[in-house]
């Protein structure tokens, strides 16, 4: 509570931040993540190689929470599926459910989820201008002076076009992908 026993701004300005997100997870389709269990898996104390087979010693001293391990923040995690292509060279692909953290600032080349003039949603990998290298440039666009905005989304299929903003257009940062639950057995 705030002064004289009003709410407090802060509380107000959460309160509408809350009910900003609520509407926004409904017009993504997101689904929250609400932790229902706590269940514990073993874990090797081995690094298992992806090289030449190896013997193993079965060394299982520890066991691992997946909520904590996979969510971070419980309050600002979404799951998603990815829904196209355009990430593939990133390992994305299509209905792979991804864990997105609203509470991770984002920096260049993280994986994150965008609004674009905030209504477009997309995945892609974002680019900071003035932490890239002429190199760099040079390499995605084949001309070191390419001009580009401060900030832009990079796809990661070849088939696909980045996100270059122009003047008349927002992106806005929504969420940081921070896990792909890619199925690997599909077994029941």
């Amino acid at each position: 509570m705030g002064q004289d026993g009003k709410p407090s701004t802060t509380i107000n300005s959460l309160l509408e931040q809350i009910s900003m997100q609520t509407d926004l997870i409904d017009k993504l389709g997101l689904t929250p993540i609400f932790p229902k269990s706590k269940s514990s898996i073993p874990m090797s104390l081995e690094r298992i190689p992806a090289g030449p087979a190896f013997a193993t010693k079965d060394d299982l001293d520890t066991t691992v929470d997946l909520n904590e391990y996979l969510i971070h923040n419980p309050i600002s995690s979404f799951m998603a599926r990815v829904d196209s292509e355009s990430m593939l060279g990133a390992g994305l692909e299509i209905d792979d459910p991804i864990i997105i953290d609203r509470s991770i600032e984002a920096v260049h080349q993280d994986i994150v989820v965008a609004l674009i003039d905030n209504k477009d949603s997309t995945i892609k990998r974002l680019m900071i201008t003035a932490k890239m290298s002429k190199s760099e440039i040079k390499e995605i666009f084949g001309d070191e002076d390419y001009p580009l905005p401060k900030v832009w989304l990079k796809a990661e299929n070849p088939a696909f076009q980045h996100i270059i903003p122009d003047d008349s257009q927002t992106v806005v940062v929504w969420g940081v992908v921070t896990f792909n639950l890619k199925r690997m057995c599909y077994r029941s």
